[in-house]
């Protein structure tokens, strides 16, 4: 995985040098910074392209929230060449050619933007390059030129993990200083480092719905939308083995919420690394026990254990907004979660 991102980086480093020596040699103080949403990317190719353009994207950004309908974390939204002066500021830019038709536009404007050498070579070897903050600051910038439909397809499995690691970056980089700036809930997080012992940075706008001492649960909450984060935490290792760990997850909503429950559908729990070490990670769908008032919604938790202090934490979250985009909320709150730290006594 690291050779792989050095080799992306350092491929499109050069890249991005030369274009800034011939062609957009332009300081980035004059820059703006980037335009657009974070769960949307630009894609600008001709018509003849799109299909295969879409078929690749769609098999290197596979994330994807059930909330039960599927929503991707990435909207691509297509465009012309001809728009390009544009939309070239756009955060999350693709631009594509894999036709060799020289009167195509998306083939004419590639041969633009690319040196002679560069637009050769990746026609005979790498046909994806990813540089930053060509046009806008806190912007990423890909060019797909590749000589056939089976070249491009046959990069898939080499660069999917690296593409979308350099996305997800991007995309933490920009919504931070948005979560975590200057008008922190510092009030809250004081009480809960007072009171328990850990830390979570809380932006503005949660706000303590409950805390229950006696069952080690703290109950966090945000309206427009409707968000919930819960942390919980007990005695003991009751992370060793996956049945233990799902059998505490499945249960723990209903026992700390009261009104909400996991529906099967799309449950998942795997392992995955947080912090400094590994968790177990369940998401799927949540919905209330109540019909007569059925909210639902997808949710997220991570379970782990901490042998300093012999406890087990929960730390789980979850989403009600029907009918809109709530994949860009779900990924704030996995942001927030992992600010989560474990005070030294």
């Amino acid at each position: 995985m690291k050779n792989e991102n050095h080799n992306l980086i350092k491929v499109a480093y050069n890249w991005f040098v030369t274009i800034i020596c011939l062609v957009f040699f332009t300081s980035c103080e004059n820059k703006r910074d980037a335009l657009g949403a974070d769960n949307e990317i630009r894609v600008i190719c001709s018509e003849i392209d799109k299909a295969h353009i879409q078929q690749y994207l769609k098999e290197i950004f596979i994330d994807t929230l059930y909330t039960p309908e599927p929503e991707p974390f990435y909207h691509l939204k297509f465009s012309a060449p001809e728009t390009f002066s544009e939309l070239k500021s756009q955060s999350q830019v693709v631009v594509a050619t894999i036709d060799e038709e020289t009167n195509s536009s998306g083939y004419r404007l590639i041969r633009k933007l690319l040196p002679e050498k560069d637009f050769n070579s990746m026609r005979v070897s790498n046909p994806v390059l990813i540089s930053q903050n060509i046009y806008a600051k806190k912007q990423l910038f890909m060019i797909i030129n590749a000589n056939s439909i089976e070249q491009l397809i046959s990069t898939i499995d080499e660069k999917r993990n690296g593409i979308r690691k350099l996305f997800r970056e991007h995309f933490i980089k920009r919504q931070h200083p948005f979560l975590f700036n200057d008008h922190m809930n510092e009030s809250i997080q004081d009480s809960l480092i007072e009171k328990f012992g850990w830390d979570i940075r809380v932006p503005w706008g949660w706000e303590i719905i409950k805390i229950k001492q006696d069952s080690n649960f703290v109950w966090l909450g945000k309206e427009m939308p409707f968000q919930w984060i819960g942390i919980g935490w007990e005695s003991g290792n009751l992370v060793n083995d996956e049945l233990s760990a799902g059998n505490h997850i499945w249960n723990w909503m209903q026992v700390n919420y009261g009104t909400v429950r996991i529906n099967n559908y799309k449950f998942k729990l795997d392992k995955t690394e947080f912090k400094s070490g590994l968790a177990w990670r369940a998401q799927g769908i949540w919905e209330t026990i109540d019909l007569k008032d059925s909210k639902g919604g997808p949710f997220k938790s991570y379970m782990f254990y901490d042998d300093k202090n012999d406890k087990t934490y929960h730390l789980n979250y979850l989403i009600h907004h029907p009918g809109k985009d709530k994949s860009i909320f779900m990924r704030q709150m996995d942001m927030i979660i992992k600010t989560f730290k474990i005070l030294d006594k």
